[in-house]
Formats: C-alpha cells, sequence, structure tokens
C-alpha cells in the first residue's frame, strides 16, 4: 500500500466540506425555528461536534472499524493507537489518519440530524447524554456492521455506498423514537419558521458539503468518485422539482422551503447508491425520494400524530429507507465492476440484502435509542417544562437571545388569528436571577392616562381607549393567548428597547454576567371600545406576572376617534370584524 498524493488531496478537500456540513445543519435547522429558539437549535449542531470528537478519539473509531469481528470493533485503534500515516486496507491510497478524520465527520453529522427531531423542547444536558450514549451504543455499532471487517451486513453483500443506511436510516429511526419519546411541542400547529433565508443558505452549504460525502467515499479520485458526483447532483434536483411539483398541484404554491427539503430528501435518497448506478437512475431514485418524502412530511406525520419538528424522519428516514431499496433495484457492475449488481443485472439477491439490512438496523436503532431515552428520564430531566418552552430556550436554558429583539415573524398577528386559542393560565410567581418576589402592583405597573366620558354622553358613545402594553420578549405568546380568549383578536407589536439598569435584570458574553441596561421589549397595542377595561388590565396582568420587578408596564390613553379606511367607518364600528359590526349598527 501506497500513499498516492492526488488521492490525499482530494480525500483533504472533502473531509472538510464534511465537516462542514453540521455547521450548515445548524443554519438549515436553526432558520426554521421560532426566533426564541435559534441559539438552543443551533448549539445542538455545534455540540454534537464537541461531544462526537472526543468520543471518536477515544472509543468510537475503534468500535467502528478497529478489528475484524461481526459485531462490534475491538480496541486496536483505541486512543488513535496505531492511528498513524501509514495507510491501511479501508483506504490503500490515503494516509490512516485522514481515514479516520473522513469517518469522523459521518460520525458527527449523525446525531446531530437527530436534534431537528426535538428541537425547541428538549433539555440541554439530556442533549448532551443523548448524543455520547447514541454514537456509542447505535452508530459505532451500525458503522461496523455495515462497513467494518467482518461486519454482518457487509459480509451479507448489501450496499452502502456513502452511509444511506449507517446514518440516515439510523437518524431517521432514532428521531422518529425520540419525537414520540420527548412529546409534542406546546401549540406546535401555530409554529412558523423565523428565518427561511437562513434556512436555504444551510441548504445551500449541505448541498455543497454532500458532493465531498458521496463522492468522497470512493476514498480516491477516480471514475467512481465522479459517477458519485454526478448522481448526487442529478437526485437531489430531481427530488427538488418533484417536492416542488407536489406543493404546486396539492397546495397550489410553491415554497422556498418545499425546493430546498425536497433537494435534502434527494441528496439522502441517492447516498447509498451514488457509486453503482447510472444518472439516469439517480433521476428516478431522487424523483421517487421527493414525492415519497413529501407524502411523509405533509400527510404521515399529520394521520399518525407525532411531532417530528424539523422533518428529520420525514427527509432523512424515508429518503435513506427509499436509498437502499432503489440501490437494490438500480445498482450495476457497469457502473462500479467491484460489485454484482442488483434488479437492473439480474440479481435479486442484492435487493433481499438491502432490505434485511433495513429492517435490522430499523429495528437496532429504534431500540437502543428508546432505552437511552428511558435511562436519561431516570437521572434528568428530558425535556423543558411548560414555561421554560414558552419562554424560549435560548433565553431560558442558555440566558441569551439570539437578536436582541423579538423577530416579526415570530409575532405576526392578524385579526382573526387566533380566535380559538383559549386564555392562557396565570403564571405562579417565581424568583429570577436571584431577586425576591414582589406583589403584582410593583411588578406590572399601570399608569392611566384616559378620562371617562361626561355622563350626559355615557348612554350614547361608546368610549374608545387604547391600551399600551410593555413587556419582556419572552412573554409575549402568554399575553396574546390571554387577550385573544377575552375576544381581543387583534393588535399592533412593535420591537423596542428599555433604557434604564433594572434590578435582577442581566446578560451574559461569553459566559460572563454583565448588567443590562439597553433590554429589548415588546410593546403590544390593542385598541377596545366593546371589551371592558378593567378586564383587558387584569387579564394582561395575570398573564404577564412572575413576580418580579420589570414584568411589564401598561399604559392606558384615550382615543378620540378611529376610522376605518377601506369603508369609511368610525368609532367602534371601525372596531369591530364582519358580523360584530353588523351587530353594533344594530344596537346603536
Amino acid at each position: 500500500m501506497e500513499i498516492n498524493m492526488a488521492d490525499t488531496t482530494f480525500m483533504f478537500l472533502a473531509t472538510v466540506m464534511v465537516l462542514l456540513m453540521t455547521p450548515a445543519l445548524s443554519l438549515f435547522y436553526g432558520g426554521m425555528v421560532r426566533a426564541k429558539n435559534v441559539l438552543s437549535t443551533t448549539m445542538h449542531s455545534y455540540a454534537a461536534i464537541v461531544v462526537v470528537v472526543i468520543q471518536w478519539i477515544l472509543l468510537g473509531y475503534s468500535l467502528s472499524f478497529g478489528g475484524d469481528n461481526s459485531i462490534i470493533g475491538d480496541f486496536s485503534f483505541a486512543f488513535l493507537n496505531n492511528v498513524g500515516f501509514a495507510p491501511i486496507d479501508y483506504a490503500p491510497t490515503i494516509p490512516h489518519q485522514l481515514f479516520m478524520m473522513f469517518q469522523l465527520a459521518f460520525a458527527i453529522i449523525t446525531p446531530a440530524i437527530i436534534s431537528g427531531s426535538v428541537a425547541e423542547r428538549m433539555k440541554f444536558p439530556a442533549y448532551l447524554a443523548f448524543v455520547l450514549l447514541w454514537s456509542t451504543l447505535v452508530y459505532d455499532p451500525i458503522a461496523h456492521w455495515v462497513w467494518g471487517n467482518g461486519g454482518w451486513i457487509r459480509e451479507m453483500g448489501a450496499l452502502d455506498f456513502a452511509g444511506g443506511t449507517v446514518i440516515h436510516v439510523s437518524a431517521g429511526i432514532s428521531a422518529l423514537v425520540a419525537a414520540i419519546f420527548v412529546g409534542k411541542r406546546t401549540n406546535k400547529d401555530s409554529v412558523r419558521p423565523h428565518n427561511i433565508p437562513m434556512t436555504m443558505i444551510g441548504a445551500g452549504l449541505l448541498l455543497f458539503g454532500w458532493f465531498g460525502f458521496n463522492a468522497g467515499s470512493a476514498l480516491s479520485i477516480n471514475g467512481i468518485a465522479m459517477n458519485a458526483f454526478i448522481t448526487t447532483t442529478v437526485s437531489g434536483a430531481a427530488a427538488g422539482f418533484s417536492w416542488l411539483m407536489c406543493e404546486w398541484v396539492l397546495h397550489k404554491r410553491p415554497t422556498a422551503l418545499g425546493l430546498v427539503s425536497g433537494i435534502i430528501a434527494g441528496l439522502g435518497s441517492i447516498t447509498q447508491s451514488a457509486g453503482y448506478v447510472s444518472p439516469f437512475s439517480a433521476l428516478l431514485i431522487g424523483f421517487v425520494g421527493g414525492i415519497l418524502c413529501f407524502f411523509a412530511v405533509t400527510e404521515l406525520k399529520k394521520r399518525i400524530g407525532y411531532d417530528d419538528a424539523l422533518d428529520a424522519f420525514g427527509c432523512h428516514g424515508v429518503g435513506g429507507i427509499w436509498g437502499g431499496i432503489s440501490a437494490g433495484i438500480f445498482a450495476t457492475s457497469t457502473i462500479n465492476p467491484d460489485i454484482t449488481g442488483g434488479l437492473v443485472d439480474g440479481n435479486a439477491s442484492l435487493l433481499i440484502a438491502e432490505i434485511i439490512s433495513i429492517i435490522s438496523v430499523t429495528a437496532y436503532s429504534a431500540v437502543v435509542s428508546f432505552v437511552i431515552l428511558k435511562l436519561i428520564s431516570l437521572v434528568m430531566p428530558v425535556r423543558a417544562s411548560e414555561e421554560e418552552e414558552e419562554d424560549g430556550l435560548d433565553y431560558s436554558l442558555h440566558g441569551e437571545t439570539a437578536y436582541g429583539s423579538v423577530s416579526a415573524a415570530g409575532l405576526a398577528v392578524g385579526a382573526h388569528d387566533a380566535v380559538a386559542i383559549p386564555a392562557s393560565p396565570a403564571i405562579s410567581p417565581k424568583k429570577q436571577f436571584g431577586t425576591e418576589v414582589v406583589a403584582m402592583d410593583e411588578a406590572v405597573v399601570v399608569e392611566n392616562h384616559a378620562t371617562a366620558i361626561p355622563g350626559k354622553k355615557a348612554h350614547k358613545t361608546k368610549k374608545i381607549t387604547k391600551v399600551e402594553i410593555l413587556i419582556n420578549e419572552s412573554k409575549f405568546d402568554h399575553l396574546k393567548k390571554a387577550l385573544n380568549g377575552i375576544g381581543i383578536t387583534g393588535m399592533t407589536v412593535v420591537n423596542v428597547f428599555g433604557y434604564g439598569l433594572q434590578k435582577g435584570h442581566t446578560t451574559y458574553y461569553r459566559g460572563v454576567e454583565t448588567d443590562a441596561d439597553l433590554l429589548p421589549k415588546v410593546r403590544v397595542e390593542v385598541v377596545i371600545s366593546t371589551v371592558p377595561l378593567q378586564q383587558v388590565i387584569e387579564t394582561a396582568r395575570k398573564a404577564l406576572y412572575t413576580g418580579n420587578i420589570g414584568d411589564g408596564k401598561i399604559f392606558i390613553y384615550d382615543v378620540e376617534n378611529v376610522i376605518r379606511v377601506s369603508t369609511g367607518e368610525e368609532g367602534a364600528q371601525a372596531l369591530a370584524y364582519n358580523g360584530d359590526a353588523e351587530l353594533l349598527r344594530a344596537t346603536s
């Protein structure tokens, strides 16, 4: 075995490209969550880097590629012993150390994929424990089964060119188990992505990295690598197109998020077979993969009722399963003479081997993932509390906010967008940042600048009042639901900053506590005429009160008149909607 510098250069570039994919995944996932959870979601990907790198050099690489046992590797490469510059049989033309780093990149991104299923609700310590245990007990054995010398799936003859089974099937199935175990997000049906351009940038970087992922799995710069490069491109494009067409036909509108989701689905679908199938077969694999993943995300999830937050199972799990089946159908020795082809070459045994490997990896991943989560739950809470979830995991778990103010996308409020949402229950008083609990009058201050209507006009005029509520950004959802519950379904929401040192309010910069004198706030404005003013005040105070100074301020002002531009209606009628306006006309 002799090192080839062209292969080494190629594989060094491929390794760097695959390592880039985990930060890219953090952007892809981060844009799809609410603004109050973007940091916690991106942290999941970076935390996977930290945990898996350490686990891999101590034990993971050896368990995956050491020895020739059929079930699990040995400890011959533990602590990177015997891992030097000289090549080994896995990759005979590149340094052993480079092969180890290439495989590390795969090991990192796999648990990071799973994090998408439990986004916005999983405790960070529990996630760290899960990544460590899952990498050791699930990923490493499966990698050895499929790729390791003597691994039983490899010996059976099943093919997995770049990790469709090892990575996408195992991560997708584990993601489904984790989503069901952790449970649904609060108000999941009202969740919307806060930054789709961020997701699209992440998808573009994932597409770029995937070329290293698939073409690099040839482990040298040759015709197989070039074929994998082409089939990866074709499958991603075909799946993006088919997903887009499904949206266009069924939902009447193609979406940016749908397009990039389809591309990712196609990339996952071709991973098993990128170095074994023709470009035309890749076109079929991607096209079908896009359709299957579309319906898994839009229909299967809804019918079964699980909350796979960012569709790790729908895209990676379903795409990976289809990818394994399609490898058994379309793999051909014409493209790769080192294999015995599948059905297109008249060989049904490869398809059978692929199905057995998929079923085995699915069952093993599901059972062990459930056991891991169950064991973790006996030691520490796995899920964030309802209050932490409402506040957002960025602030409640990490003491940070991503943007310094609330994303407008997270505060889109229309006239009728939440009529059916019940009022929020009152929040129990609590200490925060070491401050003492204070009375409601001190925590939520009311300043009334309005005047009463003169007695002679009281029977003829409906008084119009504007209520301004200045609140901490994390409490907006509480307040919105509470106001919806008393019939206020339209409001104006503005990002503002409050200036001044305030007792008990701190922020963190690189882990160092600092005083916060410019605090992000939200100003909620409602104009009322029929809802009693005192009811609005009491509802808002109950929704906001935590017992801390600075829970909020309520300002009350007179409004001389309101005019609806479209109809010219004035006063209370201008504030009413649909049937409400007719009722007001009849009673005025």
